[in-house]
Protein backbone atom coordinates (compact mmCIF):
# COMPACT_ATOMS: atom_id res chain seq x y z
CA UNK A 1 0.00 0.00 0.00
CA UNK A 2 2.86 2.36 0.88
CA UNK A 3 4.46 1.76 -2.54
CA UNK A 4 1.28 2.76 -4.37
CA UNK A 5 0.92 5.89 -2.25
CA UNK A 6 4.52 6.86 -2.97
CA UNK A 7 3.93 6.38 -6.68
CA UNK A 8 0.82 8.55 -6.48
CA UNK A 9 2.83 11.31 -4.77
CA UNK A 10 5.45 11.15 -7.54
CA UNK A 11 2.74 11.54 -10.16
CA UNK A 12 1.33 14.55 -8.34
CA UNK A 13 4.82 16.07 -8.22
CA UNK A 14 5.18 15.58 -11.97
CA UNK A 15 1.78 17.16 -12.55
CA UNK A 16 2.89 20.27 -10.68
CA UNK A 17 6.08 20.55 -12.75
CA UNK A 18 6.59 23.17 -15.40
CA UNK A 19 7.05 20.95 -18.45
CA UNK A 20 4.02 20.25 -20.66
CA UNK A 21 5.24 16.74 -21.44
CA UNK A 22 5.64 15.94 -17.74
CA UNK A 23 2.15 17.19 -17.00
CA UNK A 24 0.63 15.18 -19.86
CA UNK A 25 2.38 11.99 -18.72
CA UNK A 26 1.34 12.58 -15.11
CA UNK A 27 -2.30 13.22 -15.86
CA UNK A 28 -2.51 10.25 -18.25
CA UNK A 29 -1.16 7.94 -15.51
CA UNK A 30 -3.29 9.37 -12.71
CA UNK A 31 -6.57 7.48 -13.48
CA UNK A 32 -4.71 4.15 -13.41
CA UNK A 33 -3.03 4.93 -10.10
CA UNK A 34 -6.30 6.11 -8.56
CA UNK A 35 -7.96 2.87 -9.65
CA UNK A 36 -5.13 0.80 -8.14
CA UNK A 37 -5.39 2.72 -4.86
CA UNK A 38 -9.14 2.16 -4.71
CA UNK A 39 -8.76 -1.56 -5.37
CA UNK A 40 -5.98 -2.00 -2.82
CA UNK A 41 -7.73 0.03 -0.14
CA UNK A 42 -10.98 -1.83 -0.80
CA UNK A 43 -9.30 -5.23 -0.23
CA UNK A 44 -8.47 -4.65 3.44
CA UNK A 45 -10.89 -6.62 5.62
CA UNK A 46 -9.88 -4.68 8.77
CA UNK A 47 -8.48 -1.24 9.49
CA UNK A 48 -5.36 -0.55 11.52
CA UNK A 49 -7.39 0.48 14.57
CA UNK A 50 -9.60 -2.60 14.29
CA UNK A 51 -6.53 -4.83 14.20
CA UNK A 52 -4.96 -3.18 17.25
CA UNK A 53 -8.12 -3.52 19.34
CA UNK A 54 -9.34 -6.82 17.89
CA UNK A 55 -11.55 -9.19 19.86
CA UNK A 56 -11.02 -12.24 17.68
CA UNK A 57 -13.90 -14.16 19.21
CA UNK A 58 -16.31 -11.30 18.43
CA UNK A 59 -14.88 -10.95 14.92
CA UNK A 60 -15.44 -14.66 14.40
CA UNK A 61 -19.04 -14.35 15.58
CA UNK A 62 -19.65 -11.47 13.17
CA UNK A 63 -18.08 -13.31 10.23
CA UNK A 64 -19.98 -16.50 11.02
CA UNK A 65 -23.26 -14.58 11.26
CA UNK A 66 -22.60 -13.26 7.75
CA UNK A 67 -21.80 -16.69 6.35
CA UNK A 68 -18.10 -16.15 5.70
CA UNK A 69 -15.84 -19.13 5.05
CA UNK A 70 -12.97 -19.90 7.42
CA UNK A 71 -10.61 -18.51 4.77
CA UNK A 72 -11.88 -15.06 5.83
CA UNK A 73 -9.35 -15.30 8.66
CA UNK A 74 -6.60 -15.21 6.03
CA UNK A 75 -7.92 -11.84 4.83
CA UNK A 76 -7.79 -10.52 8.38
CA UNK A 77 -4.27 -11.90 8.81
CA UNK A 78 -3.09 -10.01 5.72
CA UNK A 79 -4.78 -6.79 6.84
CA UNK A 80 -3.32 -6.92 10.33
CA UNK A 81 0.17 -8.00 9.29
CA UNK A 82 0.98 -4.39 8.40
CA UNK A 83 0.60 -3.38 12.06
CA UNK A 84 2.24 -6.50 13.47
CA UNK A 85 -0.96 -8.10 14.77
CA UNK A 86 -1.53 -11.83 14.38
CA UNK A 87 -5.09 -13.20 14.73
CA UNK A 88 -5.99 -15.66 17.48
CA UNK A 89 -7.13 -18.45 15.18
CA UNK A 90 -8.67 -20.59 17.93
CA UNK A 91 -10.75 -17.77 19.39
CA UNK A 92 -11.79 -16.71 15.90
CA UNK A 93 -12.86 -20.26 14.97
CA UNK A 94 -14.89 -20.58 18.19
CA UNK A 95 -16.64 -17.30 17.54
CA UNK A 96 -17.29 -18.13 13.90
CA UNK A 97 -18.94 -21.44 14.80
CA UNK A 98 -21.26 -19.63 17.19
CA UNK A 99 -21.97 -17.03 14.51
CA UNK A 100 -22.91 -19.77 12.06
CA UNK A 101 -25.68 -20.80 14.46
CA UNK A 102 -27.38 -17.51 13.57
CA UNK A 103 -26.61 -17.78 9.85
CA UNK A 104 -27.53 -21.41 9.22
CA UNK A 105 -31.29 -21.09 9.67
CA UNK A 106 -34.17 -21.61 7.29
CA UNK A 107 -34.91 -17.86 7.29
CA UNK A 108 -31.35 -16.89 6.38
CA UNK A 109 -31.22 -19.64 3.79
CA UNK A 110 -34.39 -18.34 2.17
CA UNK A 111 -32.99 -14.79 2.11
CA UNK A 112 -29.73 -15.96 0.52
CA UNK A 113 -31.53 -18.00 -2.13
CA UNK A 114 -34.16 -15.37 -2.94
CA UNK A 115 -31.47 -12.76 -3.53
CA UNK A 116 -29.38 -14.96 -5.80
CA UNK A 117 -26.45 -15.50 -3.44
CA UNK A 118 -24.38 -18.63 -3.81
CA UNK A 119 -24.00 -21.06 -0.92
CA UNK A 120 -20.42 -21.99 -0.10
CA UNK A 121 -21.09 -24.96 2.19
CA UNK A 122 -20.28 -23.12 5.41
CA UNK A 123 -23.01 -24.62 7.59
CA UNK A 124 -22.11 -27.52 9.92
CA UNK A 125 -23.85 -30.86 9.23
CA UNK A 126 -26.43 -30.52 12.01
CA UNK A 127 -27.60 -27.12 10.71
CA UNK A 128 -27.21 -27.45 6.96
CA UNK A 129 -30.57 -29.22 6.32
CA UNK A 130 -32.48 -26.29 7.86
CA UNK A 131 -30.48 -23.76 5.89
CA UNK A 132 -30.83 -25.67 2.62
CA UNK A 133 -34.58 -26.06 3.05
CA UNK A 134 -34.92 -22.28 3.06
CA UNK A 135 -32.19 -21.74 0.49
CA UNK A 136 -33.76 -23.99 -2.15
CA UNK A 137 -37.19 -22.41 -1.60
CA UNK A 138 -35.71 -18.93 -1.93
CA UNK A 139 -33.66 -19.94 -4.96
CA UNK A 140 -36.82 -21.14 -6.71
CA UNK A 141 -38.38 -17.72 -6.12
CA UNK A 142 -35.24 -16.01 -7.43
CA UNK A 143 -35.25 -18.09 -10.62
CA UNK A 144 -38.94 -17.39 -11.15
CA UNK A 145 -38.35 -13.65 -10.81
CA UNK A 146 -35.45 -13.87 -13.25
CA UNK A 147 -37.68 -15.67 -15.75
CA UNK A 148 -40.41 -13.06 -15.31
CA UNK A 149 -37.86 -10.32 -16.00
CA UNK A 150 -36.68 -12.12 -19.14
CA UNK A 151 -40.22 -12.57 -20.43
CA UNK A 152 -41.09 -8.96 -19.58
CA UNK A 153 -38.15 -7.81 -21.67
CA UNK A 154 -39.24 -10.04 -24.55
CA UNK A 155 -42.79 -8.71 -24.25
CA UNK A 156 -41.56 -5.12 -24.44
CA UNK A 157 -39.70 -5.90 -27.68
CA UNK A 158 -42.82 -7.49 -29.18
CA UNK A 159 -44.96 -4.48 -28.25
CA UNK A 160 -42.40 -2.07 -29.71
CA UNK A 161 -42.48 -3.98 -32.99
CA UNK A 162 -46.28 -4.04 -32.97
CA UNK A 163 -46.37 -0.26 -32.51
CA UNK A 164 -43.81 0.20 -35.31
CA UNK A 165 -45.71 -1.97 -37.79
CA UNK A 166 -49.01 -0.25 -36.97
CA UNK A 167 -47.39 3.17 -37.41
CA UNK A 168 -46.09 2.17 -40.84
CA UNK A 169 -49.51 0.89 -41.86
CA UNK A 170 -51.22 4.06 -40.65
CA UNK A 171 -48.86 6.42 -42.47
CA UNK A 172 -48.79 4.32 -45.61
CA UNK A 173 -45.05 4.39 -46.17
CA UNK A 174 -41.82 2.96 -44.76
CA UNK A 175 -38.66 4.89 -43.90
CA UNK A 176 -35.45 2.95 -44.60
CA UNK A 177 -32.29 3.12 -42.48
CA UNK A 178 -30.66 5.49 -44.99
CA UNK A 179 -33.52 7.99 -44.55
CA UNK A 180 -35.26 7.28 -47.84
CA UNK A 181 -38.93 6.32 -47.85
CA UNK A 182 -41.35 4.52 -50.17
CA UNK A 183 -45.04 3.81 -50.22
CA UNK A 184 -46.15 0.46 -48.92
CA UNK A 185 -47.10 -1.94 -51.69
CA UNK A 186 -50.07 -4.31 -51.44
CA UNK A 187 -47.65 -7.20 -50.94
CA UNK A 188 -45.87 -5.36 -48.11
CA UNK A 189 -49.19 -4.41 -46.52
CA UNK A 190 -50.39 -8.02 -46.52
CA UNK A 191 -47.06 -9.13 -45.03
CA UNK A 192 -47.38 -6.49 -42.28
CA UNK A 193 -50.88 -7.65 -41.34
CA UNK A 194 -49.61 -11.21 -41.21
CA UNK A 195 -46.74 -10.08 -39.01
CA UNK A 196 -49.19 -8.31 -36.68
CA UNK A 197 -51.18 -11.52 -36.30
CA UNK A 198 -48.02 -13.42 -35.38
CA UNK A 199 -46.90 -10.71 -32.94
CA UNK A 200 -50.36 -10.58 -31.37
CA UNK A 201 -50.24 -14.31 -30.69
CA UNK A 202 -46.72 -13.94 -29.28
CA UNK A 203 -47.87 -11.07 -27.06
CA UNK A 204 -50.76 -13.14 -25.70
CA UNK A 205 -48.49 -16.11 -25.02
CA UNK A 206 -45.98 -13.99 -23.12
CA UNK A 207 -48.70 -12.27 -21.11
CA UNK A 208 -50.09 -15.68 -20.13
CA UNK A 209 -46.70 -17.06 -19.10
CA UNK A 210 -45.90 -13.97 -17.03
CA UNK A 211 -49.30 -14.08 -15.31
CA UNK A 212 -48.85 -17.76 -14.46
CA UNK A 213 -45.39 -17.16 -12.99
CA UNK A 214 -46.64 -14.22 -10.93
CA UNK A 215 -49.50 -16.34 -9.63
CA UNK A 216 -47.03 -19.03 -8.62
CA UNK A 217 -45.07 -16.44 -6.65
CA UNK A 218 -48.21 -15.22 -4.92
CA UNK A 219 -48.92 -18.76 -3.75
CA UNK A 220 -45.33 -19.46 -2.69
Amino acid sequence: MTTYKAGFRRVLAMASGQGDVARRVAFSAMPILILVLLIVSGCASMSKDECLSADWYAIGVADGSNGYELSRLGDHRKSCAEVGVSPDADRYAQGRMNGLEAFCTREKGYYQGENGYSYRGVCPPHLEPYFMQGYLAGQAVYKTKQEIARLDNELKKVRIEIASVRANLDQGYVVAEDGTSHEISKYERDAMYERLLFLGRDEGRLEGEIAALRNSLAGA
